[in-house]
């Protein structure tokens, strides 16, 4: 056993054994389940720390048999994977602790973590078909896991799109190791190009799916929007991740020939302005908290395919991008999404004419919430500025599409600014004093930590 081995054996056995026990824990009481949430807590940040011991000592090389493979872009992804279900767990505790399911939940999120963190490493097809078999079938549990009408429509949805996304993922990746040789590794030299684009279209077909992005977005307003708000605030944050990182995990080791690289940055592209505009236009028009964050995480993903299109190009800025994007996008998405779990479970309503008066009552919260929305439009110093920054320094030499991502992420201005400024009209709102509260503040707080020190990781990988 190397060291890397260690680092990647201590998450896997740590998140399985909490998985796997805490289902016994919990006898009913509120005290069993506060261990038991507090066991999955504890576990996720041991994790966190691990990983970035990983990053931060430079640990480098094949682990488990040469099946992963630790490198800065999957320690970062995994990172951001664990920071967003920590999140998740710790503002979920007012609102699951009134269900019967709330055991299973959280042993399912711990399940899709451990999934996550391996495609965020994988060097391994059978890893990665693997890995998304235990973390997607846990996301679709989670979906419906309240068991009422809207969150089981939208779980249903949600899980029939899943398996058209698997489908396609599969019948991808028997073309991609054909074109390979029948190998099952995901460093490809010299492939079969006809067999190759192929498997190819089918995976990146198949993971826009799983990520929303366009043009295959029409089920994720449906399960943002009908799906309970603890929910949504992990499948839009860490389950999120799955898609990405299979998606960069895929195309990261290839080099491929001209024209063929060209014909893989033009999907991409394509991809990525499709998913700007569309995002950005069917945002404006909503005026529910859930919707606006629905349809504009089709334009945050359209950001990130700035980065999967010019991976072809300028592979090391690129990797780095995706990711450092991807930690700000999961902290917000799954920050915001429990203040508006926390704004419904108080009020019943989610439209921006209820937020009045959120900062005379509550300044912190007010504030905090604005900070994760400034982080997704891309204000400096904040993470999402860096993430956005070193995206359209890696298009550089692809001037229209850095021209249009720059235009794009002003147009979003149009619909994050308006919720800063209902929150700070004068109103009636009061929240009560939850977990939802402490969560949304502590993702702000590591918005900004981590927007401070961005530029040393991207100083310190690229």
């Amino acid at each position: 056993m190397n060291v890397g081995d260690l680092i990647l054996g201590i998450p896997t056995a740590l998140l399985t054994a909490v998985a796997v026990t805490i289902l016994y824990m919990d006898d009913g009481s509120e005290s069993s389940f506060s261990r038991v949430s507090w066991t999955a807590i504890v576990s996720v940040i041991i994790s966190i720390i691990v990983v970035s011991l990983g990053l931060g000592l430079r640990i480098h090389g094949y682990a488990f048999s040469n099946t992963v493979v630790l490198d800065d872009t999957g320690y970062l992804l995994s990172i951001a994977a664990a920071i967003a279900t920590l999140i998740t767990l710790l503002g979920a505790n007012n609102t699951i602790v009134e269900w019967k399911t709330r055991t299973s939940f959280v042993s399912l999120v711990l399940l899709t973590l451990l999934g996550t963190i391996f495609i965020s490493l994988a060097a391994n097809v059978l890893v990665i078909v693997s890995a998304w078999a235990i973390a997607s079938a846990a996301s679709y549990a989670i979906a419906m896991i309240r068991k009422d009408y809207s969150s089981a429509d939208a779980g249903i949805k949600y899980l029939v799109m899943g398996l058209v996304s698997s489908s396609l993922m599969i019948f991808g990746f028997s073309l991609y190791i054909l074109s390979s040789g029948f190998g099952f590794s995901l460093i490809v030299a010299d492939p079969i190009y006809p067999l190759f684009l192929l498997g190819s279209f089918f995976l990146i077909v198949a993971f826009s799916f799983k990520i929303g992005a366009f043009p295959f977005q029409a089920w994720l307003p449906d399960v943002y929007t009908g799906s309970d708000r603890v929910a949504v605030s992990f499948i839009s944050s860490t389950s999120k991740v799955i898609g990405i990182a299979a998606l960069l995990r895929v195309f990261q080791f290839v080099k491929l020939a001209q024209p063929y690289d060209l014909y893989l940055f033009l999907a991409f592209a394509i991809i990525s302005v499709g998913s700007m505009v569309v995002g950005n236009v069917t945002a404006f028009s909503r005026r529910d908290l859930s919707a606006i964050l629905a349809f504009s995480s089709i334009s945050q993903v359209g950001f990130l395919m700035i980065g999967f299109s010019m991976i072809v190009f300028q592979p090391q800025i690129a990797e780095v991008a995706i990711a450092v994007q991807t930690i700000a996008y999961v902290i917000a998405q799954a920050g915001l999404f429990l203040f508006i779990n926390a704004l419904d479970r108080a009020t019943g309503d989610t439209s921006l004419s209820v937020l009045n008066g959120l900062s005379s009552s509550d300044r912190s919260l007010a504030i905090s919430v604005s900070l994760l929305l400034l982080s997704l439009l891309g204000i400096p110093p904040l993470l999402g500025f860096w993430g956005k920054l070193f995206l359209f320094e890696s298009s550089f030499s692809q001037p229209w599409l850095l021209v249009l991502g720059v235009i794009n992420s002003a147009i979003s201005a149009g619909y994050y600014i308006p919720i800063i400024r209902e929150m700070f009209k004068s109103g009636n709102l009061r929240l009560p004093l939850t977990s939802e509260r402490d969560s949304v503040i502590l993702a702000s707080i590591l918005t900004v930590t981590i927007g401070f020190i961005a530029p040393l990781i991207f100083l310190l990988v690229v």
